[in-house]
């Protein structure tokens, strides 16, 4: 009976409000219940619920809107979302008596033959973070490609474990010579380490544990099905309770997760944030690659994890829309993502 109203009320082609979620989509993790109303509009009710922002969740809410009815809700460690307020405390206004060494560096270890091109991106986006040395280590043949583009290169053959962070994985390859240069660094670096793509597919064949006796704090970036294969639990069972899944493997192994996908969660253990910005002009191959690379940045310039995090996974969004404004979410490429960057970092401190 209700699948039959609802497809009648999906059929009329008139403008649909949803009071509090659309009818048929979880409020938990934004998945669709085999049937739901799609919606031109949700007005959510005292306080936004979950599967707004997850799965399908903006997908069939449309516009989302809060209403205020008078419920005060219990005190409580919920998620927090927003579109970019607040961060002006990240991109704080800067100095003129400062120099280089005063804002941070960066290590990017990236790179193989096969996947040549990642490590560019991540460089590139580490440079347009703010930070004052970007450093990288990638394998001989690499080394000369990117000083050919990007002269201000500091070129290492081993990990700089002086910097104040280092990204590690992207277009590595999965190997047990990436799994023990993880291990070498959680056992001998002391700063702000980002495990990325390959690295976490090595973590996931080769053992995960090591992440438990670490010196450094650690961020992982994993994507869903990143996620379940260093988990070993299914993409969706992932899905059905993602909040909880994050923040139980961070706390766990005491590690912050960005967890990847349409809305992405940010989970120290016991903090959470959703970032809802972005586009599917996002769900392209080196997406990822230029997140570590600017979480690398943040991070190399004193933010926490947990704020380095959502700052970047916040800018790389937006700098997604602005992109997705002038050649579509079809025709953005990493290129325009990157250039618009500074557009993203400027509207963020607006």
């Amino acid at each position: 009976m209700f699948s039959e109203i609802i497809e009648k009320i999906n059929s009329t082609g008139a403008y649909v409000i949803s009071a509090d979620i659309p009818s048929g989509l979880s409020g938990d993790n934004g998945l669709v219940l085999g049937n739901a109303v799609k919606a031109d509009k949700t007005v959510a009710i005292a306080e936004y619920k979950t599967g707004m922002f997850l799965s399908d969740g903006l997908d069939y809410c449309g516009e989302i809107a809060l209403k205020d009815i008078g419920i005060t809700c219990p005190p409580a460690n919920y998620a927090q979302v927003n579109y970019g307020e607040g961060l002006q405390r990240f991109y704080y206004k800067r100095k003129r008596n400062t120099h280089k060494g005063d804002y941070g560096s960066a290590n990017i270890i990236a790179g193989s033959e096969k996947y040549c091109g990642a490590s560019v991106l991540a460089f590139e986006a580490a440079l347009r973070s703010g930070c004052g040395y970007v450093k990288f280590t990638s394998p001989e043949k690499l080394k000369y490609a990117l000083v050919a583009k990007f002269p201000q290169v500091i070129y290492t053959n081993s990990p700089d474990l002086d910097c104040n962070a280092v990204a590690i994985g992207m277009g590595g390859g999965v190997s047990g010579q990436l799994y023990a240069e993880i291990k070498f660094l959680l056992e001998n670096y002391c700063g702000k380490l980002i495990i990325d793509a390959d690295g976490l597919n090595s973590l996931a064949r080769y053992g995960a544990d090591i992440l438990k006796r670490k010196k450094c704090q650690v961020v992982i970036t994993p994507h869903v099905k990143e996620f379940s294969r260093l988990t070993g639990i299914s993409v969706g069972s992932i899905l059905e309770n993602p909040v909880s899944v994050a923040r139980k493997f961070a706390a766990e192994y005491g590690v912050t997760v960005l967890l990847k996908s349409c809305a992405s969660i940010i989970t120290d253990g016991v903090n959470v944030a959703i970032n809802v910005r972005g586009t599917t002009a996002l769900a392209k191959g080196g997406s990822g690659d230029m997140l570590a690379g600017f979480l690398c940045g943040c991070l190399a310039q004193g933010m926490d994890c947990f704020s380095g995090a959502y700052c970047a996974a916040q800018t790389l969004g937006l700098a997604a829309e602005i992109a997705s404004k002038d050649f579509t979410d079809y025709c953005v490429t990493a290129k325009e993502i990157i250039n618009n960057l500074r557009f993203s970092v400027s509207r963020l401190t607006d």
